[in-house]
Protein backbone atom coordinates (compact mmCIF):
# COMPACT_ATOMS: atom_id res chain seq x y z
CA UNK A 1 0.00 0.00 0.00
CA UNK A 2 2.62 2.43 0.83
CA UNK A 3 3.30 2.97 -3.20
CA UNK A 4 -0.25 3.50 -4.01
CA UNK A 5 -0.38 6.73 -2.70
CA UNK A 6 2.55 7.66 -5.57
CA UNK A 7 -0.43 7.02 -8.39
CA UNK A 8 -0.97 10.22 -9.90
CA UNK A 9 -4.55 12.11 -10.33
CA UNK A 10 -7.66 10.57 -8.79
CA UNK A 11 -7.95 7.02 -7.17
CA UNK A 12 -11.46 6.03 -7.30
CA UNK A 13 -12.68 3.54 -4.02
CA UNK A 14 -16.51 1.81 -4.50
CA UNK A 15 -18.61 0.61 -1.79
CA UNK A 16 -21.91 -1.18 -1.97
CA UNK A 17 -24.74 0.13 -0.11
CA UNK A 18 -27.84 -1.73 1.37
CA UNK A 19 -31.12 -0.28 1.24
CA UNK A 20 -32.68 0.98 4.10
CA UNK A 21 -36.32 1.75 4.84
CA UNK A 22 -38.35 5.10 5.68
CA UNK A 23 -36.95 6.77 9.34
CA UNK A 24 -34.69 4.33 9.53
CA UNK A 25 -31.25 6.34 10.45
CA UNK A 26 -28.02 3.88 10.07
CA UNK A 27 -24.62 4.23 9.32
CA UNK A 28 -21.63 2.41 7.55
CA UNK A 29 -17.91 2.27 8.01
CA UNK A 30 -16.28 2.22 4.52
CA UNK A 31 -12.75 3.24 4.62
CA UNK A 32 -9.71 2.90 6.78
CA UNK A 33 -7.71 5.70 5.23
CA UNK A 34 -4.66 3.79 4.11
CA UNK A 35 -2.44 7.30 4.35
CA UNK A 36 -3.34 11.42 3.89
CA UNK A 37 -5.30 11.83 1.49
CA UNK A 38 -7.72 14.67 -0.16
CA UNK A 39 -11.33 13.81 -1.41
CA UNK A 40 -11.78 15.02 -4.77
CA UNK A 41 -15.37 13.95 -5.69
CA UNK A 42 -17.95 11.60 -3.81
CA UNK A 43 -20.90 9.89 -6.33
CA UNK A 44 -23.79 8.32 -5.31
CA UNK A 45 -25.67 5.92 -7.99
CA UNK A 46 -28.84 4.49 -6.78
CA UNK A 47 -30.17 1.00 -7.75
CA UNK A 48 -33.96 2.77 -8.15
CA UNK A 49 -35.29 5.80 -8.70
CA UNK A 50 -35.55 8.68 -5.45
CA UNK A 51 -38.44 11.36 -5.48
CA UNK A 52 -37.85 13.93 -3.58
CA UNK A 53 -39.93 15.50 -0.86
CA UNK A 54 -39.57 18.91 0.99
CA UNK A 55 -40.82 17.85 4.25
CA UNK A 56 -40.28 14.08 4.60
CA UNK A 57 -36.67 13.04 3.21
CA UNK A 58 -33.49 11.71 3.78
CA UNK A 59 -30.17 12.83 3.87
CA UNK A 60 -26.88 10.94 2.44
CA UNK A 61 -23.85 11.92 4.41
CA UNK A 62 -20.11 10.75 3.83
CA UNK A 63 -18.79 11.62 6.93
CA UNK A 64 -14.97 11.68 8.28
CA UNK A 65 -15.33 10.07 12.23
CA UNK A 66 -11.21 10.02 12.71
CA UNK A 67 -8.98 7.89 13.97
CA UNK A 68 -10.87 8.26 17.45
CA UNK A 69 -14.31 7.50 15.95
CA UNK A 70 -16.02 10.27 16.75
CA UNK A 71 -15.36 13.37 13.80
CA UNK A 72 -17.89 15.64 12.45
CA UNK A 73 -16.46 16.94 9.32
CA UNK A 74 -18.73 16.14 6.36
CA UNK A 75 -16.99 16.06 3.07
CA UNK A 76 -19.95 15.26 1.33
CA UNK A 77 -23.54 14.89 1.27
CA UNK A 78 -26.63 14.64 -0.57
CA UNK A 79 -30.22 15.95 0.59
CA UNK A 80 -33.65 14.51 -1.00
CA UNK A 81 -35.23 17.53 0.00
CA UNK A 82 -35.88 18.85 -3.36
CA UNK A 83 -34.34 17.43 -6.29
CA UNK A 84 -34.72 13.46 -7.49
CA UNK A 85 -32.70 10.89 -8.65
CA UNK A 86 -33.46 8.77 -11.59
CA UNK A 87 -32.12 4.69 -11.09
CA UNK A 88 -29.02 3.74 -11.82
CA UNK A 89 -27.19 7.16 -12.96
CA UNK A 90 -24.27 8.34 -11.07
CA UNK A 91 -24.99 12.03 -9.52
CA UNK A 92 -22.36 13.86 -7.76
CA UNK A 93 -22.96 14.22 -3.89
CA UNK A 94 -22.16 18.14 -3.27
CA UNK A 95 -18.77 18.36 -1.64
CA UNK A 96 -18.25 20.65 1.52
CA UNK A 97 -16.55 24.56 0.95
CA UNK A 98 -14.08 23.84 3.92
CA UNK A 99 -11.08 22.68 2.16
CA UNK A 100 -10.20 20.59 5.47
CA UNK A 101 -13.27 18.85 5.55
CA UNK A 102 -11.72 17.48 2.42
CA UNK A 103 -8.21 16.17 3.60
CA UNK A 104 -8.09 12.90 5.92
CA UNK A 105 -5.50 11.59 8.11
CA UNK A 106 -3.77 7.68 7.79
CA UNK A 107 -6.05 6.00 9.94
CA UNK A 108 -9.26 7.92 9.63
CA UNK A 109 -12.45 6.25 9.32
CA UNK A 110 -14.80 6.85 6.56
CA UNK A 111 -18.34 6.45 6.95
CA UNK A 112 -21.50 7.05 4.86
CA UNK A 113 -24.22 7.56 7.20
CA UNK A 114 -28.26 8.01 6.23
CA UNK A 115 -30.83 10.38 8.73
CA UNK A 116 -34.20 11.41 8.09
CA UNK A 117 -36.59 14.13 8.50
CA UNK A 118 -40.22 14.15 9.11
CA UNK A 119 -40.99 9.88 8.35
CA UNK A 120 -38.19 9.98 5.90
CA UNK A 121 -37.58 8.63 2.67
CA UNK A 122 -36.93 5.43 1.79
CA UNK A 123 -33.32 4.73 0.24
CA UNK A 124 -32.99 2.38 -2.66
CA UNK A 125 -29.88 0.09 -2.60
CA UNK A 126 -26.87 1.86 -4.51
CA UNK A 127 -23.09 2.48 -5.15
CA UNK A 128 -21.09 5.32 -3.35
CA UNK A 129 -17.60 6.14 -5.56
CA UNK A 130 -14.93 8.56 -3.46
CA UNK A 131 -12.15 10.01 -5.68
CA UNK A 132 -9.05 10.27 -3.61
CA UNK A 133 -5.68 11.74 -3.95
CA UNK A 134 -2.52 11.27 -1.87
CA UNK A 135 -0.91 13.86 -0.58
Amino acid sequence: MPLFKEIRGDVPYEFTIVGVAAGTAIEWPLLVAPFNMLITAVKWVPNAAVTANGTNYATLSFRNRTTAGAGTAIPASRAYSATNSAALTSEAMTLSGTATDLNVAAGDVLTLGIAHTGTGLTIPPGLVQVSIRGR
